[in-house]
């Protein structure tokens, strides 16, 4: 697709590249269960991603400022060429910011890479071992406080509430702020519709996108629901298909060839 067949009229507020493969995780919860198997091949030694000139003329079209390394059903640190990625895309692309969304295991085995993004985000729900396993599936846990240290970029921490955590929430937000956390995002599972209280006597300083931000703690808190949010994201799947929709249920731009 040429970039003047795009329909300018859309706006993007940032560009996720989506990998696909075996995780290093087995979280029950995993929002990549929602979509279609045949979007998701393993691309993890693929390089560059599959139909990549398309989108890199969907980020120059829209103007798009912000892109994240995530995935479907695995860790984007599992690629094999992420430092190679992440340096051709700086080398394509002006004034662009890239920040990773990852799982954390692999970060202290790859930190170089790590600091090579802008910023970075860490999903971490729990410091109980139990609890962990009860929403990773796996026993092993990032050394979060190791990571802090060694960091040389911004580190949000991403954590789920459900069941398992909301009676830990109070604990979890004062070992975080103990280590160093500055952001951290408490996100709804997709689908929940709970009426979670996070955070009891607590008052909103601002919103985000619809989602209410919170002074906790020295942190910066925002309580995400992202049905409420509103926000529109640019997706390159690993099976080459561009979306304007996670779940691809909206309009399709392209598709590998």
């Amino acid at each position: 697709m040429k970039p003047e067949t795009i329909n300018s009229e859309l706006n993007f507020d940032f560009a996720n590249i989506l990998f696909g493969g075996n995780c290093n995780m087995r979280c029950p919860f995993c929002i990549g269960q929602h979509i279609d198997p045949a979007r998701t091949p393993d691309n993890l030694r693929e390089f560059p991603p599959r139909n990549f000139d398309t989108f890199l003329a969907l980020i120059r079209a829209h103007n798009i400022t912000e892109i994240t390394f995530t995935g479907t059903r695995t860790d984007p640190q599992l690629y094999w060429f992420e430092g190679e990625l992440l340096r051709w895309l700086r080398a394509k692309l002006s004034n662009i910011h890239i920040s990773l969304h990852t799982n954390g295991l692999l970060a202290l085995n790859k930190m170089d890479v790590f600091n090579q993004y802008d910023r970075a985000t860490i999903s971490f729900s729990s410091f109980d071992p139990a609890t962990h396993r009860k929403i990773t599936g796996v026993k092993r846990m990032a050394n979060l406080p190791e990571i802090l240290r060694r960091a040389t970029v911004p580190v949000k921490i991403s954590a789920i509430i459900n069941e398992h955590t909301i009676g830990q929430m109070d604990a979890f937000l004062a070992r975080c702020a103990a280590i160093g956390v500055r952001r951290v995002a408490l996100r709804r599972l997709f689908g929940d519709t709970r009426a979670w209280d996070v955070l009891p006597g607590e008052t909103p300083v601002r919103y985000f996108r619809n989602n209410p931000v919170f002074n906790f703690r020295g942190m910066e808190v925002t309580v995400w629901n992202f049905r409420e949010t509103s926000t529109r994201a640019l997706n390159l799947f690993s099976d080459g298909t561009i979306s304007g929709e996670y779940l691809l249920a909206g309009e399709i731009y392209s598709t590998s060839v």
